[in-house]
């Protein structure tokens, strides 16, 4: 893990291999935009200077001033922006590029989303790639801790491929959810007051990072959708509703095991002092902490930790980006074999 050093500035670049994420999070910063280039100067202090092109992904907290051309400029360059309120008093926003002008494949989307049958099929291909990928995190329990998981995950299967519909696989899926999360409560140290999943806001300082975490996972994956020309609100799994992209869900269920995973390992970075509690606003990083989750962050959107695909099991490491549209391609194979198959 990197070391995110001291910290003098409310806005904070973290560089991965060539990119790097820009946070923003005081209320004293100005972000303007010229020459393609972000300007960025808080009251009283330096003016700097940041590329667009050297950006991949924009996270601002709070409500600093930011110009408009600033929007445009990260939209038409295809870099993610997550906006999070100061005090997690509000869902996140997600800004990204417009759709991509690839008709066939969003028209097909819609196509099987309004098929009952290609519908549930495709639902169904979403809890099978995620109910595979909990091998990841269960590897970091031995045996005997992770053959009730495993047995009660094969049972959840069997019945998942058997299920008709799209509120029967939500079941199946809430099911083995609950139960992971007991058995991360079951390894976790008592000092991280882990009992479950919560959140809105979250409570322990787990529930806060996953929650975290997650929130930044679908911006990426927002991102590749609509590159790839696909409605991010139009979902299979997950229903249309309005304010929620549903298909971003939908993709985020393969990926919360490699979160889980490696916020897991992360916490060995942190003490329960680098959070903050409050009775409105639950559990949250204190703003000193925030330098090491993103230098974390950074590092896992560049290598993302997968399962190989052969017998042995061991993990491997790719981008997320990568990862995600290997995904994507997998996605549009199901939706075609359903369509012919039902066409």
């Amino acid at each position: 893990m990197r070391n995110a050093g001291k910290q003098t500035c409310a806005f904070r670049p973290f560089m991965g291999a060539s990119l790097m994420i820009l946070i923003v999070d005081h209320r004293e910063i100005t972000v303007s935009y010229e020459n393609n280039t972000l300007c960025v100067r808080r009251e009283g202090g330096k003016l700097q200077r940041i590329p667009v092109a050297l950006l991949e992904q924009v996270i601002v907290y709070g409500s600093p001033t930011i110009e408009m051309p600033v929007w445009r400029a990260l939209s038409t360059a295809a870099v993610p922006t997550t906006l999070l309120s100061q005090r997690g008093s509000q869902e996140p926003a997600i800004m990204a590029a417009g759709l991509a002008v690839r008709l066939p494949l969003r028209r097909l989307q819609f196509r099987c989303a309004e098929h009952t049958g290609c519908a549930v099929a495709v639902a169904r291909w979403f809890l099978q790639q995620k109910f595979a990928a909990y091998d990841l995190p269960l590897s970091h329990f031995n045996a005997e801790q992770r053959q009730p998981f495993k047995q009660q995950r094969a049972e959840l299967l069997d019945k998942l491929n058997q299920a008709d519909s799209i509120a029967k696989l939500m079941g199946y899926e809430g099911v083995l959810a609950a139960a992971w999360f007991a058995l991360l409560a079951h390894g976790l140290p008592d000092k991280w007051r882990f009992n479950g999943r919560n959140r809105r806001p979250p409570q322990d300082p787990f529930n806060a990072l996953l929650s975290l975490g997650y929130t930044l996972l679908m911006a990426d994956i927002r991102q590749v959708l609509v590159c790839e020309g696909l409605d991010p609100a139009f979902g299979f799994l997950h229903q249309p509703v309005a304010g929620r992209e549903a298909l971003v869900l939908d993709f985020a269920e393969i990926f919360r095991a490699a979160v889980d995973f490696s916020l897991y390992a992360f916490l060995g970075c942190l003490n329960p002092k680098d959070f903050s509690y409050s009775q409105a606003h639950g559990c949250r990083l204190t703003k000193d902490a925030r330098p090491t989750f993103y230098n974390f962050w950074a590092e896992f959107r560049e290598q993302c930790p997968r399962l190989s695909a052969d017998d042995e099991g061991d993990i491997t490491f790719s981008s997320l980006a990568e990862q995600i549209r290997g995904k994507v391609a997998g996605f549009r194979g199901i939706l075609n074999n359903q369509e012919q198959d039902n066409g």
